[in-house]
């Protein structure tokens, strides 16, 4: 049994400990409380730090790590068109695996452990198991013209099935229609059904925008003219993205809503009412132009919010000490973003009686945060902290190696391999 010391431990579910330590067997949490009251064969003591629960990430796109800078200054009907080209154009899947491959890296250097991947080529998946992280990969589903939707289900359909042979208690397959404007009604519908035929967790970008607003509500807007230039039929649904996944019976326990900014009064209502939970991306949503969740006014309603990252494609970096600074705009106190990165993210993928929080019995995820002195561990982590202060994280009571040095070397390589691609494309 091995025994982690710092100056402080930050369980979440409790009050934090000066002078702690974390017992760990067998990869769980035996024991937390002062370092004289917890016994154990190893010690192993960072001082002028604090321990706290590995992160919860509740929205990221692994397979998108290598995008980054590449999408400056852009609305998210441009951000989206120009990311289709460079996906579907310009990369392999040699390069979707190396982007994986660093995202998951990324995230354990950030004190990231757990992660709701949204993925498309399905490479997301394999560096998760590659490298330990726990959670739930999406796989999404695009198809925004009824007679796309059986061959889109059928593809997703092959994909569930290969995850599915290795899944775990800590890491599942979940189902992902992308967008209201990626996703027809039918297919909506459909992967509503797979998703609950075989109990899979699901989620879906939704609020996100106002240009999204538009094209569900009238039938207009920047993605009404590109379903346009498609040939696609644009149906006006006269409600808000939220209340139209709620005529198609998604929302629920099991749905989880990735971005809800144009989220109104009658639409908290309605994730209040269904138990639906929400990622809220605050730095992705600034850079985009996208306004800010209501996340004050969902969590008085008992609403579940996690944070999330989203991708190094809408994001400067993968830092939830960055998120949580940025979701304190919405007046919420230190602790409450704090539960919002940890146990809250784990609520939003059904593994809170797992991880989330340092608890006997739990998984041993933890993180080492250099501190210094503070009076108010939580305070002084949201308010100065970033994942540079990051000096361990622990997984299942393994320390793991944080040095991706030599992906970053390919990433760049990429990059440049990326613009002789478009100088010739």
């Amino acid at each position: 049994m091995i025994v982690v010391e710092a100056d402080w431990i930050c369980p979440v579910t409790s009050v934090p400990i000066r002078d702690g330590a974390v017992a760990i067997e067998n990869g769980r949490i035996s024991a937390i409380g002062h370092s004289n009251e917890v016994h154990g064969t190893h010690r192993i003591r960072h001082r002028g730090c604090a321990i706290i629960p590995g992160f919860v990430n509740a929205h990221a796109h692994l397979e998108l790590t290598i995008l980054r800078g590449m999408f400056e200054s852009l609305s998210l009907a441009d951000w989206i068109r120009r990311m289709v080209h460079i996906k579907y154009q310009r990369m392999n899947e040699d390069d979707y695996k190396l982007s994986a491959r660093l995202g998951a890296t990324e995230m354990l250097r950030a004190g990231i452990t757990t992660v709701a991947e949204v993925m498309d080529i399905g490479t997301g998946w394999d560096a998760m198991k590659e490298f330990g992280l726990r959670g739930i990969a999406y796989q999404e589903v695009f198809g925004p013209a009824d007679s796309a939707a059986e061959d889109a289900m059928s593809g997703l359909q092959r994909k569930l099935e290969r995850y599915r042979l290795d899944e775990s208690e800590t890491r599942r397959a979940g189902v992902s229609p992308h967008a209201p404007y990626t996703v027809s009604k039918l297919l909506f519908e459909q992967a509503r059904d797979l998703a609950r035929r075989e109990s899979l967790r699901i989620t879906t970008h939704a609020a996100e925008s106002h240009d999204e607003t538009l094209f569900v509500c009238d039938g207009v807007g920047p993605f009404a003219e590109a379903h346009a230039k498609r040939g696609i039929a644009v149906t006006a649904r006269g409600c808000s993205p939220l209340a139209y996944l709620e005529s198609l019976g998604l929302l629920g326990p099991d749905m989880l809503i990735a971005h809800a900014v144009e989220a109104d009064e009658r639409d908290l209502e309605r994730l209040q009412k269904s138990g639906t939970c929400v990622a809220h991306c605050p730095k992705s949503n600034a850079k985009l132009g996208n306004a800010m969740a209501r996340t004050g006014d969902m969590r008085k309603r008992g609403i579940t919010v996690g944070l999330g990252t989203d991708s190094y494609a809408s994001n400067d970096s993968i830092d939830m000490f960055e998120e949580m600074r940025a979701a304190r705009a919405n007046g919420l106190t230190a602790v409450e973003v704090f539960q919002m990165a940890t146990i809250d993210g784990a609520r939003t993928l059904g593994f809170e009686t797992q991880l989330g929080s340092l608890e006997a019995g739990k998984l041993a995820d933890c993180v080492v945060v250099e501190l210094g002195t503070v009076p108010d561990p939580i305070e002084g982590i949201v308010a100065s902290a970033s994942a540079a202060h990051v000096r361990a994280v622990y997984l299942g009571g393994r320390e793991v190696s944080l040095d991706n040095s030599e992906l970053w070397k390919q990433a760049e390589k990429f990059k440049k391999s990326l613009s002789q691609r478009e100088r010739v494309g």
